[in-house]
């Protein structure tokens, strides 16, 4: 497999198409797909982004289509880095003359440094003041004068200094890399008006799935098929939410709407993401739409549909080369029901015949995350994607987990049938029998 590139600071010049923090094939491929749709013909920089590890099928597909995986914007909250100004600095052994001709240049405040680049403080008019006053002028050094100011990391959050920082005698302060290394100086005026990430959420439009700091962005669209739980915006946006068994297949509308053919291997992409998300147009969320989308870009990446897709479902890991952690976390959802928090994750396998030996290490980890996060119950749905059956793991409160209905195998393990889509299946069902 390709390695991943590497993790991305935002930037207030693009806008940033992005998946849900697990990202699967769907998500991947929307992303990319519907990034490089809306940078047709337009001015305008759009970034596809990913907000956590893609999972082993979308990397399959990756490789095999020789794309790259987005980058990984792992914050969305405005930091430090994003209001500094970098601004002439002097050394602490210079004379005051240096640190007084940027004062009358414009500066308000000349940052000190120390060997290494490291600041120790600043020379403001007001420290001037203050060491005339005390007839402190002597040595007629920077390092002398300079007054100590709160020191922020560059990649701090905003938000976690805000309240401090306004309440400081200092309106200025100044801003450090990872070392300790002066980078620029930032203000209590430029933490009132920080600028905002620009997002286009892809395959989710709910903030608890969001990329983190996504309440501190700007939404400026969604395309989705997902049940609604968006946030407010304060103004209109684009907002498609059409009950399609992928979100790729709504890119791929798009570009046929408009009469744009994506390249080969962006249509190779955005197929697997039609594939996966359908199970092959197996999954009861599959549409006709979904298979109209498919044959043609199955064309455009010149693949045989069918067989390409059991190539696609047959990619994806079993249980004996993941840990507990990982199959239990990679694709997991959050819902409210009966005003009780319930997590459903669900992990496709080509064979059921590893869940036994896998059980009881799953069970743990899954009361691991039930007792950390305060849910109710917590469920992990395990689907066969070659004859699509499911069973169903679930930990918690026993009466919710005595109401399921489905056949019970175990104490902690039901047999779910035909059950293989969560959104359309499973989460109906276990809302029903629970709120009831």
């Amino acid at each position: 497999m390709p390695a991943l590139s590497e993790r991305m600071d935002w930037s207030p010049k693009l806008t940033y198409v992005i998946g849900h923090q697990r990202p699967d094939t769907d998500a991947i491929a929307s992303a990319l797909g519907y990034a490089w749709f809306l940078s047709h013909d337009t001015d305008e920089k759009y970034q596809a982004a990913r907000a956590g590890q893609p999972s082993e099928q979308a990397r399959y597909a990756l490789h095999r289509y020789e794309q790259e995986a987005p980058p990984l914007l792992s914050e969305a909250s405005p930091t430090f880095g994003h209001i500094l100004e970098r601004t002439p600095t002097v050394e602490a052994q210079a004379p005051l003359t240096e640190a007084l001709a940027q004062l009358a240049s414009g500066e308000s405040a000349v940052p000190v440094l120390q060997a290494g680049g490291r600041a120790c403080g600043l020379v403001s008019p007001l420290a001037l003041a203050r060491a005339l006053a005390t007839g402190n002028l002597e040595s007629r050094l920077c390092g002398a004068l300079a007054e100590t100011v709160p020191l922020v990391r560059q990649r701090d959050r905003l938000s976690d200094h805000k309240a401090t920082l306004l309440r400081a005698e200092a309106s200025r302060f100044i801003v450090q890399d990872d070392s300790g290394r002066y980078v620029g100086l930032a203000s209590q005026q430029a933490l009132l008006h920080p600028p905002r990430a620009r997002l286009i959420l892809v395959d989710h439009n709910e903030l608890g799935q969001a990329v983190p700091g996504a309440d501190e962005a700007e939404i400026v669209g969604v395309l989705d098929h997902h049940r609604l739980g968006n946030p407010p915006t304060p103004a209109p946006i684009p907002f498609v939410v059409d009950p399609v068994g992928s979100t790729s297949t709504l890119v791929a509308e798009q570009c046929r709407a408009k009469r744009i053919t994506p390249p080969r291997a962006l249509a190779g992409m955005l197929l697997s993401g039609i594939l996966s998300d359908t199970l092959v147009f197996r999954s009861p969320t599959s549409t006709p739409r979904d298979q109209v989308m498919a044959e043609w870009l199955g064309g455009v990446a010149r693949v045989d549909v069918a067989l390409y897709g059991e190539e696609l479902l047959r990619a994806a890991p079993g249980l004996s080369s993941r840990t507990a952690e990982d199959i239990v976390d990679s694709d997991r959802k959050t819902y409210v029901m009966a005003q009780q928090l319930v997590s459903i994750g669900q992990v496709e396998v080509s064979s059921l015949l590893e869940l036994p030996e896998r059980q009881e290490e799953l069970l743990d980890a899954m009361t691991i995350r039930r007792v950390r996060e305060g849910h109710a119950i917590v469920c992990l749905m395990v689907t066969n994607v070659i004859d699509g059956t499911s069973h169903l793991l679930v930990v918690g409160e026993r009466t919710m987990v005595d109401v399921l209905p489905f056949a019970r195998l175990s104490t902690n393990e039901f047999d779910l049938g035909h059950v293989v889509s969560r959104k359309k299946q499973l989460v109906p069902a276990l809302q029903a029998s629970i709120e009831q």
